[in-house]
């Protein structure tokens, strides 16, 4: 069967007050990207109200009372509502009908994983809405679509050459595309054309290697496993301080999906937007190794890490002493 690709991304550009957008997708960096573009369109001519809400937050009248209530000090709203998915069926009637008679000063901005054909208020709500594609990228032509769409914004032109080395380069996912296109305008700072030149001299600084087993260890509270991990380290001539910089930032990553799952962000979008400073094929280790611990059980543990520093940064104990006892601690933390 052949292979039916996307739609060129949507030009915000030419977003108006009183229309109104269905985003559908799972990608989260792209669906935060077009929200952010709408709104900046929006403000520009109007003196915008913008509210977010979350479908597993609000109910009924509540809901009701976001799409109809304006407020005196602005002159148009603009109405985001994310994780539709999870509404039941007469939230979605609500929905729909309130497009029987849309406000002109208020954009309505639906953003859900998919949308359920058993429903009838799912079509209401399609047949009113512009809808968005926000799909992961599954294809080289997907992120080259975006990519000159991107381009286009920027007012930058790529040589053929460098977009033929910048797509086959670039991993499929769009935050890490976004990222290195970045680094890219970066580089060339104020000239108009990015060449081949450009492209492989900004993607030959990416990031390779870790080390993961360790990693792997603390995430699944293997202490035998992370205890071994420092040992073949520090023969190897690595310094303490630098494993326990290194242990310490991954606490701080777990951490922060702990504290992002508390504020109903759903691991698809931690995994999307958030946890930049993992690689990509690690994101998911890292989102099943939180699971094994809790906020309060690593608050215990950042305890545990400030006693340790101190523990290295002086002479009281021997370093090597220092970093097992630390781990031994941590991992059986409670």
């Amino acid at each position: 069967m052949a292979y039916n690709p996307e739609p060129p991304p949507f030009d915000t550009t030419t977003a108006k007050l009183g229309e109104n957008f269905l985003l559908m997708g799972t990608d989260a960096w792209l669906i935060d990207s077009y929200l952010r573009r709408i709104r900046e369109t929006l403000s520009g001519t109007q003196d915008l109200d913008s509210v977010l809400i979350y479908a597993d937050e609000v109910r009924g009248g509540v809901l009701e009372e976001h799409l109809d209530t304006f407020t005196i000090f602005s002159s148009a709203k603009l109405l985001v509502i994310k994780n539709c998915e999870k509404f039941p069926k007469r939230e979605l009637e609500i929905i729909a009908s309130y497009f029987e008679a849309p406000s002109e000063i208020q954009t309505l901005i639906i953003v859900t994983e998919k949308t359920d054909a058993k429903f009838n208020y799912w079509k209401k709500i399609k047949d009113n809405c512009k809808i968005i594609p926000c799909n992961p990228p599954k294809f080289a032509s997907e992120i080259r679509n975006w990519l000159m769409n991107e381009l286009k914004l920027r007012g930058k032109l790529m040589a053929p050459k460098a977009i033929v080395e910048f797509t086959s380069r670039t991993e499929l996912d769009y935050l890490s595309v976004a990222n290195e296109l970045e680094k890219v305008l970066l580089l060339i700072g104020d000239r108009k054309q990015i060449n081949e030149s450009d492209v492989l001299t900004s993607l030959s600084g990416s990031r390779a290697g870790t080390q993961i087993d360790f990693l792997r260890a603390l995430g699944n509270r293997q202490c035998k496993n992370a205890l071994e991990s420092i040992a073949l380290m520090l023969e190897t001539d690595t310094e303490p301080l630098r494993i326990f910089f290194g242990i310490s930032r991954f606490f701080m990553i777990l951490y922060k999906i702990l504290l992002l799952r508390e504020q109903h962000v759903s691991d698809m979008e931690i995994n999307q937007k958030h946890l930049t400073e993992v690689f990509i094929s690690q994101r998911k280790e890292y989102l099943d190794f939180s699971r094994k611990y809790d906020v309060k059980n690593l608050e215990n543990i950042f305890e545990i890490l400030l006693d340790t520093e101190y523990k290295l940064k002086s002479s009281v104990m021997d370093k090597t002493m220092a970093l097992e006892l630390c781990i031994i601690q941590a991992l059986s933390s409670k």
